[in-house]
């Protein structure tokens, strides 16, 4: 049991490099677009095309997945202490909601608690839910969100963003916390304070509606104990990571103008992130006795405060009101940022781990779901 959900928390760590990578690109450009980044050298040409095969798009599915594996763990430990699971479930949704709400508001808003606690009410439609039935809902979604995924570069490249780029460039703190939000001068508080509210839980319930069918996958693969004595499913592993070079083939197909290669891509994106969890968890159980795949495991099990600090981190060095080097170091020098960050991150994940069980932000968000109850 222990190693099953280390190796859960350590593909957890690993998928926040993923997060992180993508993330960059929208910390330093605003956006995440070809058009708008326009990379002169060599080296930042091949650090873009880096991120948009190897990385976007095929991160946040693996968090998706682990996010159902979660929930049906979650549900199963409340069961277990015979505890009804209603409530705890709903305070987690409105938890992450209001976590995420703040992080948009305060900090960067390419957030993504706030779609999880979006989606974490729906979810709870499908928890006692056979997994044959998820496998069909997964896969009615994936072909449902397929559109957006097809489109979503094209639909990136029409937005006007050079009135965000300046003000996240050289903007105060309160500029672009109002661009942020959408708030724009003269607008009536109350409207803010109903609208604004609506609009992100509409935007953060399409943003997950395109994980969705890994967080279905996840579901069903917890409700089968997929990672209990994973070590005896090596031969399964093995097959599930081809998909990584196939996944890398069809992402290639980026910028392709044709509707085949755009569908290629999107198919790429779920295909690579499949690879990812296999490939990530063949070396995981390689090396689960080394330090570096125990600092994986510390990673993970602060993934919520580690995310945060990423976006207060990043959102100082680039934003005007902090550093200030906003479109400034080039995709590569900041692929190399990340990265730095990262390590780091591991390095003061395994040290806060040998002294403390649980995150900061992780034990705040526990005390509001449990509300007394405890947890063992």
């Amino acid at each position: 049991m222990k190693k099953r959900i280390e190796a859960l928390d350590a593909l957890r760590g690993f998928s926040l490099l993923g997060i992180l990578i993508a993330n960059m690109l929208y910390f330093q450009y605003g956006d995440m677009t070809l058009n708008t980044i326009e990379p002169t050298t060599w080296w930042d040409n091949a650090a873009f095309y880096f991120t948009k095969i190897f990385v976007e798009a095929s991160s946040y599915p693996i968090f998706g997945f682990l996010f159902g594996y979660g929930v049906i763990l979650f549900v199963r430990a409340l069961e277990n202490r015979d505890l009804k699971t209603r409530g705890p479930l709903w305070r987690r949704a409105i938890g992450l909601i209001i976590l995420g709400s703040l992080h948009i508001a305060f900090v960067w808003d390419g957030d993504i608690l706030l779609t999880y606690g979006a989606g974490l009410i729906i979810i709870m439609l499908f928890i006692k839910r056979k997994v044959k039935t998820l496998l069909i809902w997964a896969s009615v979604l994936a072909v449902l969100m397929a559109p957006i995924l097809i489109f979503k570069t094209d639909v990136l490249a029409l937005a006007g963003l050079e009135e965000t780029a300046a003000v996240l460039a050289d903007g105060t703190y309160w500029e672009v916390m109002q661009q942020r939000i959408g708030v724009v001068e003269g607008m009536p508080f109350i409207f803010v304070l109903i609208s604004l509210p609506i609009a992100f839980c509409f935007i953060a319930l399409l943003s997950f509606f395109t994980i969705g069918p890994f967080v279905l996958l996840g579901m069903a693969a917890a409700k089968t104990d997929f990672f209990t004595h994973i070590g005896t499913k090596t031969k399964l592993l093995k097959r599930l990571a081809l998909l990584v070079p196939i996944g890398l083939v069809c992402k290639s197909f980026l910028y392709s103008d044709h509707f085949a290669g755009k569908l290629i891509y999107g198919a790429g994106t779920y295909l690579l992130a499949l690879g990812y969890i296999a490939l990530f968890t063949l070396i995981y159980l390689a090396k689960h006795e080394t330090k570096l795949a125990q600092a994986f495991v510390s990673m993970g099990r602060l993934s919520l405060t580690n995310y945060l600090m990423q976006s207060l981190i990043f959102t100082t060095v680039f934003y005007g009101y902090g550093f200030g080097l906003f479109g400034k170091l080039g995709v590569a020098i900041g692929l190399l940022l990340a990265v730095a960050v990262y390590v780091l991150q591991l390095y003061i994940s395994n040290l806060y781990t040998r002294h403390f069980s649980i995150g900061p932000v992780e034990w705040l968000l526990r005390k509001f779901v449990y509300l007394g109850n405890g947890r063992s």
